[in-house]
């Protein structure tokens, strides 16, 4: 049967780490998708809250983030281990996670799919008009960046990847450049060491698990060797780093620049500590940030989105069609372009729906490390002590750290409505997904008989 084109990108980037000279563009490709929803402008924007209360404590808090991040990644050479270095197949989705388990990730990356690329394509409209053309509409230019992050799906995986690739650099190089400007510049007489927002609330102290979801878009589901397998968790862990350092970085300059009470009581705090820093040379910079993070967001929210149909679809959890994955990112575009026109974006239950999205990933890293640890019990028994506690530790936070942001959120109901449903709905798809696996050997057997 003929291939999906998404596997393609899979295949490319595994087969550049199996010699030398192509293993450093291999590690730059999974890097690239690793830190496209690291570098949404959301993140930035989050930021400046968090910094806002917490000022010299970010450091601390984005390193223990980024340790758990990393302990996440470490997760994947267990799971490689279990299936793909053994048995030399590609890993299976029902195995990993379970029967009943096993549309989650399909489900939550589409739901994230489309409530991210709906809202940040729109705040991108506005950053162009804000910042660069004063009369383009500002939903203009959000189907437009719509239309063409999507239009790269249909050009085959080089082209994706290298876009995504530029997405990335310039977000990084831009942001890089203000830190930069912000040290040269040196600290204003404004600068506030402690705390200076409003009342700390004990859930914050949870939302830098928030800055590196997304990390596990690059990881593939085919087989890789050994070697590829440490490539592979090598350029993941040194994406989440490297994040960690430049979210450092950026936060330490904003809070030199703009007070924290400023910073708590705005949205758009980075474009505000940008046009500190450096006026409107700084805001300028920032509006490329801005809009090559929103391009790599959603390029890279696509690929996730037509990786997991793809890999669905070869492993007959899907109907098996030869475009499963553009057809699935074209659905996508549509719904994100519908409640676009629905006036959805800009609205604040938007936000509501983007943030339960986000925790039901975060929630999806604790599935995966229980499982995995179940699965490390069952072949290892009691053994390897130290790797049971780290799955364990990182399955209570993830878990512990979702329920606690879902609860303590001013849309508390909202976020927890759409979580449940969007878990029944995973749920469902599961159970019919078992009854028809087990219903097509019956099925064979009784056309044998005939």
């Amino acid at each position: 049967m003929a291939e999906t084109k998404l596997t393609q990108v899979e295949k490319k980037v595994t087969s550049e780490t199996k010699s030398p000279g192509r293993a450093g563009r291999g590690r730059m490709l999974v890097g690239a998708f690793a830190l496209g929803l690291m570098v949404s402008p959301d993140n930035l924007a989050l930021l400046g809250r968090f910094a806002g209360h917490f000022n010299i404590y970010v450091p601390l808090l984005l390193v223990v983030g980024a340790v758990v991040y990393i302990s996440y990644a470490r997760s994947y050479e267990n799971l490689y281990a279990l299936f793909c270095l053994e048995s030399g197949k590609a890993l299976d989705i029902r195995k990993v996670l379970g029967v009943w388990l096993a549309y989650y990730p399909l489900t939550v990356r589409v739901l994230s799919a489309i409530f991210l690329t709906t809202g940040l394509t729109v705040t991108s409209g506005f950053v162009f008009n804000e910042v660069f053309v004063y009369w383009f509409p500002n939903f203009g230019f959000a189907y437009i960046l719509l239309a063409v992050v999507s239009g790269l799906h249909f050009f085959g995986p080089d082209t994706r990847a290298k876009a995504q690739v530029l997405f990335v650099g310039t977000a990084l190089v831009g942001l890089a450049l203000l830190i930069g400007i912000g040290i040269v510049k040196g600290l204003p007489y404004t600068a506030s060491h402690i705390p200076s927002g409003p009342r700390i609330m004990l859930s914050w102290l949870f939302v830098p698990l928030l800055f590196f979801i997304g990390f596990d878009i690059a990881v593939p589901f085919g087989a890789v060797s050994p070697h590829q397998t440490k490539d592979i968790l090598q350029a993941l862990k040194t994406a989440i780093a490297v994040f960690g350092v430049l979210m450092i970085l950026w936060a330490i300059v904003t809070t030199q620049h703009v007070s924290g009470a400023r910073l708590v009581a705005t949205s758009i705090s980075h474009m505000i500590a940008a046009r500190e820093i450096s006026g409107q040379f700084g805001r300028i910079i920032m509006g490329l940030v801005v809009i090559a993070g929103t391009c790599a967001a959603v390029n890279a929210l696509f690929e996730a989105v037509a990786r997991v149909t793809a890999t669905m679809s070869k492993q007959k959890m899907l109907p098996r069609a030869r475009y499963t994955s553009r057809f699935s990112v074209l659905c996508v575009a549509v719904a994100a372009a519908i409640m676009m026109a629905g006036g959805l974006a800009g609205e604040e239950i938007l936000e509501s729906y983007i943030r339960a999205a986000l925790l039901l990933w975060l929630g999806g890293y604790g599935l995966l490390q229980i499982r995995l640890l179940q699965m490390t019990v069952a072949v290892t028994g009691m053994r390897q002590g130290s790797t049971r506690l780290r799955l364990l530790t990182t399955a209570v936070l993830a878990f512990g750290g979702a329920a606690i942001l879902a609860l303590t959120d001013d849309q508390a109901m909202i976020i927890l409505k759409v979580m449940t449903t969007t878990i029944a709905i995973a749920l469902v798809l599961g159970a019919i997904g078992n009854w028809r696996a087990n219903k097509a050997p019956m099925l064979h057997k009784q056309h044998d008989k005939r």
